[in-house]
């Protein structure tokens, strides 16, 4: 069985984080993803806007380097949960993110800067060290 899931979009909101206990934490972002086809009746690309939910380390990166309108890679799962309502089951998806690529970022939060290209984290250099 497989359950993978790749998503490459804008950040369509500022990343949120959340300590949930002392060893854990969730950044919560929304990733606006193009559909690939055009809608017939207006002629243009439609948007999914994806909640997405990064636990533990991953949640620092994104919450410290991301920001509201910046493209990144997200590889992760999805994730299902039910709920009885009135005898009723109800499912819901949760999408998470266990990796991260943070492909044209603006500038992080913390004063560090990368540049406006692909680029990995270990690209990321220190405004005092250009």
């Amino acid at each position: 069985m497989i359950n993978n899931l790749i998503l490459v979009g804008r950040l369509a909101t500022e990343p949120t984080i959340k300590q949930i206990s002392d060893n854990v934490k969730v950044c919560n972002i929304v990733l606006a993803v193009n559909r690939p086809f055009k809608d017939l009746s207006t002629g243009e690309y439609g948007v999914d806007f994806i909640p997405i939910s990064l636990w533990n380390g991953i949640s620092s990166v994104a919450f410290d380097y991301c920001s509201k309108g910046d493209i990144i890679g997200i590889k992760g799962r999805v994730s299902t949960k039910c709920k009885e309502e009135n005898g009723v089951n109800k499912y819901s998806l949760d999408v998470i993110g266990e990796r991260i690529s943070l492909i044209k970022i603006k500038n992080s939060k913390d004063g560090l800067k990368m540049m406006d290209e692909d680029c990995n984290l270990d690209e990321v250099v220190l405004d005092e060290e250009k």
